[in-house]
């Protein structure tokens, strides 16, 4: 991460406490000083409405959450970007084509994000959503994907595309599987004593299966690096 405010999305949250990794963001918080910041849409996913919804399963989860936001280690930004949240999709949503039509693959939520990475000039996203994270990072990947989803030609108004991408060339856009190797590097693990390799690369297939968007290979390269 370049800088010491993050901005996190919902699926990164979600992937985090589903590990029973969410005590990183508040490793980072005392040690580096890093302030992790969500909009408000976050915080209605992944807190409030599965605390008014009072369904258990996803509701240590939220109370987790929760306490971050009430200890000052997560903070919500109430912004009004629905404008500009509206602008970004309308855009977004206009990149890729499938036979003539363009293809809506983005979400609200998302979208705040990316305004309110624009309008606090945010230089790290924490993001595990994956078809957000390749768009800013590999457009012409994800292109190739769609074109294997959809089985068709996919074409990209590189017009849109550009607006789209207009200020983010500077983001640092990474998931919570890097969050955590990071956290590793910097003593996260440090009490697991000589299992402390091996707890961490489990950690990292842990997050895999909650909800990050990484591949077993991209697991294999972690393992190599932490052992």
């Amino acid at each position: 991460m370049k800088e010491k405010h993050v901005l996190a999305d919902a699926s990164s949250l979600i992937s985090l406490t589903s590990s029973c990794l969410l005590d990183s963001l508040k490793f980072f918080h005392d040690k580096f000083g890093v302030r992790f910041f969500i909009p408000q849409s976050v915080e209605y996913e992944s807190v409030t409405r599965p605390l008014s919804l009072n369904v258990k399963i996803h509701r240590f989860s939220a109370l987790r959450i929760q306490k971050m936001i009430n200890d000052g280690i997560i903070h919500v930004v109430e912004e009004n970007l629905e404008k500009e949240t509206r602008e970004l999709m309308k855009t977004g949503n206009s990149v890729f084509y499938a036979r003539g039509k363009p293809l809506n693959i983005f979400h609200k939520g998302e979208m705040e994000m990316i305004a309110l990475a624009h309008k606090l000039d945010m230089g790290s996203l924490l993001m595990d959503e994956r078809t957000t994270r390749i768009l800013i990072e590999e457009p012409d990947a994800l292109r190739t994907h769609l074109q294997h989803e959809f089985k068709t030609n996919i074409l990209i108004n590189r017009k849109n595309l550009s607006k789209f991408l207009s200020g983010l060339d500077h983001m640092d856009v990474v998931r919570s599987t890097e969050l955590i190797y990071l956290a590793y590097k910097n003593g996260f693990f440090g009490n697991y004593g000589e299992i402390e390799p091996e707890s961490a690369a489990a950690a990292l297939y842990k997050l895999k299966y909650s909800g990050c968007a990484i591949s077993f290979k991209e697991l294999e390269e972690y393992e190599k690096l932490i052992q």
